[in-house]
């Protein structure tokens, strides 16, 4: 999961600031609405490395094949991420994939859709806000984070929805599985920011390459929160249904 949801990372900014630079001051906003999700989110070496890929990316012009080969190495990245978070969903709930080939790509698709569409609105909300930071920097930081709470939980309740292969499942917008994941994924960003910041860096291992292990370990964290609420839903159902086996309706 983590390895592809890296790989899609990149692609997928270019892609993003390619079509926002169709208009006008667009992408550089933009740039600078991920550059402050970034700073938000990730630790410090990471959030570095995400700056310099952007300002990087942002003076680069691509058009015509070029952008439709990175276009297409995004889409192939994202949908190999799903497919990990499919795979890894259905270890959680303990359950064989038994959807055919044209509904598990259905499946595949609509929610790297779905993912993509939450991700981008996210972003949106960041690039809204700030052009209001210099009125109310705490109100807007305290409505971003409410507004990413909400995103990651739409996020969430889909994944353990549609994700893995369970024959009768029902939408649920809130479960204790989707408020576990975000109570982690939210502690695992923060717990990861200061171990690196504050306690230790891969700077003596990796060197140059240490903001790419650290994303990948933050990566490899955030992707474990996911798979923990999988696994606590599932032991929820499992257990609801032995119990209504041993306690049968009159």
């Amino acid at each position: 999961m983590a390895f592809y949801h890296f790989l899609a990372i990149f692609p997928s900014m270019v892609v993003f600031l390619a079509f926002s630079a169709s208009i006008p001051h667009l992408a550089d906003q933009t740039k600078n609405a991920l550059q402050d999700l970034s700073r938000q989110l990730l630790p410090s070496e990471v959030s570095r490395l995400m700056e310099s890929v952007l300002a990087d990316l942002s003076g680069r012009s691509l058009a015509g094949i070029k952008l439709a080969i990175v276009c297409v190495g995004a889409l192939w990245a994202g949908l190999n991420g799903t497919w990990a978070m499919i795979w890894g969903l259905n270890c959680a709930y303990e359950v064989q994939e038994h959807r055919s080939r044209w509904n598990l790509a259905v499946t595949i698709c609509g929610l790297t859709g779905c993912l993509a569409f939450i991700s981008s609105f996210t972003v949106f909300v960041f690039f809204s806000g700030s052009r209001f930071q210099n009125e109310s920097t705490l109100g807007v930081r305290a409505v971003e984070w409410l507004v990413l709470a909400i995103a990651l939980s739409l996020a969430f309740a889909g994944l353990y929805r549609f994700g893995p292969s369970v024959r009768g499942a029902s939408w649920r917008w809130n479960t204790p599985g989707t408020a576990c994941a975000l109570i982690l994924w939210i502690g695992a960003t923060f717990g990861a920011r200061f171990y690196f910041d504050h306690v230790s860096d891969y700077s003596r291992s990796y060197g140059p390459l240490n903001g790419v292990a650290t994303l990948l370990l933050w990566l490899y964290v955030t992707n474990g929160a996911i798979l923990i609420g999988g696994e606590m839903n599932s032991e929820i159902q499992k257990s609801m249904r032995q119990s209504s086996r041993d306690c049968p309706a009159p």
